[in-house]
């Protein structure tokens, strides 16, 4: 036998009443409701710039100590050959990188030259002597700290590219040192990251070249 399927009549629900003014009121709030929606949606989908930063640079030094086969003084000088802004490190990323900058709190070229003349006097440079001074010349070809665009910041790198020149008595010696990094994150860093990681990576690079053997060579110094 078939089963019996009743039908049971449904009444339909009921509308609430309200006055054209509460209709107005109901559809302008449902017209904000739907806006605000689709603005923090196209914040989500589009994200933020991100905002400057000012980091410090570390001009102290974790060198060796060395002594030079000759007592005399050494001249120094920093050249900044990136044809950009002095305190200019690089981009944080994000949707509008030109405007998301990181910065030094003071200009580089000042910075890494009062990084090379400790790191001199530590070799045993410096005082009065009759003998010239050797002469050392820093170029900076690139110094760039930079992350990727887009909505999303998680990959960053840190590029530095120096050169260093030593002029001691009639001759001459050139090398370049390099130095790069990279890190994915989870977010854009905060400054104390990025702080903290320029510097590391500038010191990495730092001990290498002063205890690079050539250069210690044509300084003349023992260590």
């Amino acid at each position: 036998m078939w089963p019996v399927i009743v039908f049971q009549k449904k009444n339909p629900a009921l509308i609430p009443w309200y006055s054209n003014a509460q209709k107005r009121i109901y559809q302008m709030h449902k017209t904000i409701v739907t806006t605000t929606a689709a603005v923090v949606l196209a914040s989500s989908l589009t994200g933020c710039v991100l905002a400057p930063q000012t980091i410090a640079l570390n001009d102290e030094v974790t060198t060796p100590s060395g002594q030079p086969a000759t007592h005399r003084d050494a001249l120094v000088r920093v050249v900044d050959d990136r044809g950009i802004g002095a305190d200019f490190l690089g981009t944080r990323g994000g949707r509008a990188p030109e405007n998301s900058p990181l910065l030094s709190d003071r200009p580089l070229k000042d910075s890494l030259s009062d990084k090379l003349q400790a790191s001199l006097q530590k070799l045993g440079f410096g005082g009065s002597s009759p003998v010239e001074p050797v002469k050392v010349q820093m170029n900076v070809n690139r110094f760039a700290y930079q992350c990727n665009e887009g909505v999303v910041v998680n990959e960053c790198s840190i590029n530095i590219d120096l050169a260093l020149t030593v002029i001691n008595g009639n001759k001459t010696f050139s090398k370049p040192y390099r130095v790069n990094e990279t890190r994915s994150l989870a977010a854009s860093p905060v400054a104390e990251y990025n702080q903290e990681w320029v510097n590391s990576a500038l010191d990495k690079l730092w001990n290498h070249i002063f205890t690079d053997g050539e250069l210690l060579n044509a300084l003349e110094v023992n260590i």
